[in-house]
């Protein structure tokens, strides 16, 4: 912004008078058309230094030198030349930082287009030099050669018999195709795309290390078909990259000896592609090994897991929800326990119509907290309630997977039929019937629901800005389901687990700002989303 300034304004009389006594007057013009397109370079490499690219902080640093020589030529501008001068030197200081390498693939895809557009803005203008100069001889060679000076932004060489806007055109598609291809150079890495077989492959792989080391609620959404995964030792870390920006969902799951070196040989993983990374829904004992790499934690909600040996609907706090599960009860429902993954086609059919009564899109959405797919023969060990009533009709059920660490299960999805007179509380009695199945079982814990920023929503947190934000949460909940998730969550008197979002730059080379890049993957956090804002 400096830079194109400068260029902008003409300099001052007495420094230019002295310039002139030294050079002709042509070398200051120069200096002054070249001091924008510096300027314009140094905008376009700053998408590849902010990701800590080493190219970028090389070309910005190339550009910086020129841009401090360009101020002082053009008219001794020294003020604005000093400004060049101090972020080069700064730049040259945190040299460290801006480590990541420009893949092949980047590399690659810039290089295209730069020549493919060249070729083509060459071949049209010399066809357009043919046919404008068909009454006179024209040398091909000359003819190219100056083509290609005014693709450069120079004029020395004439193109006699053409169009007066041959030259400007072609020098704007130089630099628009220089525009494109830094835009490209510098752009973060893509995510690497397995064949199915490998992905399939990789996910079976993920599974069994679920199996072993994932006890966490939302261990066993690692295996969405939307996420890859990174394997370190018997560690693994699933994730998905949006806009740049690396999700990661759950914690990496793996021996507890193992989370510091795996997370750290992620982090380089990441920082090899120049992404950002952001953890959504971070276990607290995974907050200090995270902060512990430069990642800053933004405080998200809480879980609920309910203590099904303790629970109970008797008593006073409890009327609401025993009314409501009386009346379902007294109105014939009944709730079944079965294996979704052998289910009967004719079963199968007819919860997959109940699922998409209630749903909005033709996907089921989710990133950390929903699996993606339901009835999957591979995924084995899963439990599904079913409430039927007295006819055998199902009308509602809850999907739930495994989850070691509360010795129990871990609520996938809840739906309902999409029916005005189906009984109030109906998904209430499922979740009541499933807790009263682990108390038979003799099982511990059911997780439910996750509430954004229940804490805040609940009074919990004070001072600061906590008031505004529960009047922002509550403004909101008119419109999405925040105060009444939390609400319908705490009537199981719930044990809450907080969770966390973790952000962190690639290479730490500067605070990202919020790193939520699809609103889409991450549809449980729309108030982080919608009032942090999106930034990838």
């Amino acid at each position: 912004a400096v830079g194109l300034a400068s260029s902008l304004t003409p300099p001052l009389r007495g420094r230019l008078h002295w310039l002139l006594q030294a050079m002709p007057v042509e070398v200051p013009q120069a200096a002054s058309s070249g001091l924008v397109f510096a300027s314009v370079g140094l905008a376009l490499t700053a998408r590849g230094l902010r990701r800590g690219l080493r190219p970028a902080w090389l070309a910005t640093a190339g550009l910086l030198a020129l841009s401090t020589a360009l101020n002082v030529t053009k008219g001794v501008d020294v003020e604005e030349a000093a400004v060049a001068l101090a972020l080069l030197l700064w730049l040259v200081a945190e040299r460290g930082h801006f480590s990541v390498r420009t893949d092949t693939a980047r590399r690659r895809r810039a290089e295209l287009v730069a020549a493919g557009g060249a070729v083509a803005a060459l071949g049209v203008s010399a066809l357009l030099v043919a046919v404008l100069g068909a009454h006179r001889r024209v040398d091909r060679d000359e003819t190219l050669l100056a083509l290609a000076e005014r693709l450069a932004g120079r004029r020395t060489l004439p193109l006699p018999g053409t169009s007066p806007f041959i030259g400007p055109a072609l020098t704007a598609a130089g630099i628009g195709l220089a525009a494109a291809a830094l835009w490209l150079l510098f752009s973060p890495g893509r995510e690497p795309r397995p064949t199915p077989a490998q992905h399939h492959a990789d996910r079976e792989r993920a599974r069994a290390v679920v199996a072993a080391h994932g006890g966490d609620t939302l261990a066993y959404f690692a295996l969405r078909d939307d996420k890859t995964w990174f394997f370190s030792g018997a560690s693994v870390v699933a994730y998905a990259v949006r806009n740049g920006v690396c999700l990661v969902s759950p914690d990496p799951i793996g021996p507890a000896d193992e989370r510091v070196a795996t997370w750290a040989e992620f982090r380089a993983f990441a920082d090899r592609h120049g992404w950002s990374i952001a953890v959504v829904a971070a276990q607290p004992g995974w907050v200090a090994v995270y902060e512990a790499t430069g990642m800053r934690s933004i405080y998200m909600g809480d879980e609920a897991i309910v203590d099904c040996q303790s629970f109970t609907i008797d008593g006073g706090p409890m009327k609401s929800v025993r009314g409501a599960y009386n009346r379902v009860a007294k109105a014939g429902y009944t709730v079944e326990f079965l294996d979704p993954a052998t289910l009967p086609a004719q079963v199968e059919a007819e919860l997959r119509a109940i699922m998409t009564q209630t749903r909005q899109g033709d996907a089921e959405r989710g990133f950390s907290m929903t699996l993606s797919r339901i009835f999957d023969p591979d995924d084995t060990g899963l439990l599904l309630a079913v409430a039927r009533n007295r006819d055998g009709r199902a009308d509602a059920f809850c999907h739930y997977v495994p989850a070691a660490d509360v010795d129990g299960w871990s609520l996938d999805l809840m739906r309902r039929r999409a029916d005005p007179d189906l009984p109030n509380g109906l998904t209430d009695f499922v979740v009541i019937e499933t807790i009263r199945h682990l108390q038979k079982g003799h099982r511990w814990g059911l997780g439910l629901n996750f509430a954004v920023m229940r804490a805040v929503m609940a009074g919990e947190l004070e001072g600061g800005l906590h008031g505004l934000e529960r009047r922002v949460l509550h403004k909101f909940s008119e419109t999405m389901q925040i105060e009444s998730l939390w609400r319908y969550n705490e009537k199981f008197r719930p044990y809450w687990r907080p969770r966390y979002v973790l952000l962190g730059s690639a290479e730490h080379a500067a605070a990202q700002g919020i790193a939520i890049a699809d609103a889409e993957a991450v549809w449980e956090l729309p108030v982080i989303g919608r009032f942090l804002g999106r930034r990838a």
